[in-house]
């Protein structure tokens, strides 16, 4: 039986980075078997990693969160 973490998957790469992992070859996989990954997918390629955070920023924003709030809430680090 998989930990329950595992059977979701945004949990299994939040997982994975926080580890020092590549999360990226786990999200290719599952652009492959879903629309909605697959555009997550074309939003992040070729991004530098301040043009990720302002994605990141800007998506939090629009549904009212606080980005650093909520990493703080997953157990990550934001770097600057």
């Amino acid at each position: 039986m998989m930990p329950p973490m595992m059977n979701n998957p945004m949990m299994a790469m939040l997982q994975m980075a926080r580890n020092g992992g590549n999360p990226m070859q786990m999200l290719q996989q599952m652009a492959g078997q879903n629309p909605q990954a697959a555009q997550a997918m074309r939003l992040i390629q070729g991004k530098k990693p301040q043009q990720l955070r302002q994605i990141a920023e800007n998506m939090a924003k629009e549904r009212g969160v606080d980005l650093n709030q909520m990493a703080h809430q997953m157990g990550i680090t934001l770097p600057k």
